[in-house]
């Protein structure tokens, strides 16, 4: 009855914020690219593409950065599901240990088991600390044995500044992160369908076993008050202040904000809507390789049913840049003189270099459009057949 009342308190006590906060809205005035209203210590907006940032204030500032550590306990705990190790159906035992967590939680009974599925989703939504540590848990048979996992994926990402010490982000020594390493971590993320379609849950039920109930409520109101907004998580602690990172989308234009340590709630999600309101208003994503499109050269085959093959760009190449601005990008092509058959379809036969101003700001893989047949006895003869009657 206690945990069900304190459920009923936090609740309400979200949505007097919550209603109170819809008011407050509002999208600033410019002045260049200085946002001298904002009050949170560090921020930065980039294009999720090609990792170029936009504007940024104190991006690499070591800070704690609260529940925003839970965008890496769901991403082990997504990347087990990927490989099998876990299953959504798969039951997890609450422990004490889970239970007695403090702050934002899906007020879990102990010693009752839920699905894999129940307690991502009430990370995902509600930023549930219980669960997250219930989930670690079952990952790595501890929460510290999980932060080592945790840790060790962040040096493979690059989040070079980042160390967790716990599973939800709750106050440890010397636990810190930046707006950069946050936006690496957000940006893999969003890789995931599922956490997409968690994140833009609004408000959900959580059943408990018992019959017992939880509402959970989305902690990041850019779901339902930006329709830019694509995925995202807030963190709050009185020593982190009001942080998010989030990804907002317009047209082909795909960008990633993080604000930490806002001054009050409203804040966070007023800044970062300030951003990416400036981003889609100044810039624009040019498309400057399409994989689509073929290349007119070719390269000579040796000992293959066919004379000339067919090449192709590996991937797309895009840049971001100021609307307004004529900026002229030099496409080289290198392409090697020839190949030897058998060759399969995707080999590397050579490299695009995108030059501007002097400089190499990209290069993009060229690779065979087909798969190469070595040649028979048969396409020999027809070979042979073709000289003869051209002769």
């Amino acid at each position: 009855m206690k945990k069900v009342v304190c459920g009923l308190l936090c609740f309400t006590l979200f949505m007097v914020v919550l209603l109170n906060c819809n008011q407050t809205i509002s999208v600033n005035a410019y002045s260049g690219e200085i946002f001298d209203n904002f009050t949170s210590d560090s921020y930065v907006l980039l294009d999720s593409d090609s990792g170029t940032i936009l504007v940024s204030k104190n991006a690499e500032e070591k800070l704690p950065v609260a529940s925003i550590c839970k965008l890496m306990t769901s991403l082990i705990t997504l990347e087990k599901l990927d490989s099998g190790a876990l299953d959504l159906n798969t039951q997890v035992l609450a422990s004490e240990h889970a239970c007695s967590m403090e702050g934002s939680q899906a007020f879990l009974d102990a010693g009752s088991s839920y699905s894999v599925s129940e307690l991502l989703k009430s990370v995902v939504v509600a930023s549930a600390n219980d669960s997250a540590v219930a989930l670690s848990e079952a990952i790595s048979g501890s929460e510290s044995a999980f932060v080592l996992e945790m840790n060790k994926r962040a040096k493979e990402l690059g989040m070079n500044n980042t160390i967790y010490a716990n599973a939800t982000g709750l106050p440890a020594p010397n636990q810190h992160s930046t707006a950069m390493d946050t936006s690496i971590i957000l940006k893999e993320i969003a890789k995931h369908d599922l956490y997409v379609k968690y994140s833009n849950i609004w408000m959900d039920t959580f059943t408990h076993p018992s019959g017992r109930q939880t509402e959970l409520v989305n902690t990041n109101r850019l779901i339902k008050y930006y329709s830019n907004c694509k995925t995202g998580k807030t963190g709050f602690t009185d020593e982190a202040g009001y942080c998010l990172a989030s990804s907002a989308s317009n047209g082909n234009l795909n960008l990633i904000a993080v604000t930490l340590k806002c001054d009050k709630a409203q804040d966070r999600f007023k800044e970062s809507m300030d951003l990416y309101n400036y981003g889609f208003a100044n810039f624009e994503n040019k498309k400057l390789i399409d994989s689509s499109v073929p290349l007119t050269e070719q390269i000579k085959v040796s000992g293959g049913k066919v004379n000339y093959a067919n090449c192709k760009f590996k991937n797309d190449f895009s840049v971001v840049t100021k609307k307004g601005t004529n900026k002229k990008y030099d496409i080289k092509i290198d392409l090697i003189n020839s190949v030897k058959a058998p060759q399969t379809l995707g080999s590397k036969v050579g490299n695009a270099t995108i030059v501007k101003d002097g400089k190499v700001v990209g290069e993009v893989e060229i690779v065979l459009a087909d798969n190469l047949e070595k040649q028979g006895f048969k396409d020999i003869l027809n070979k042979m057949a073709k000289n003869w009657a051209i002769n």
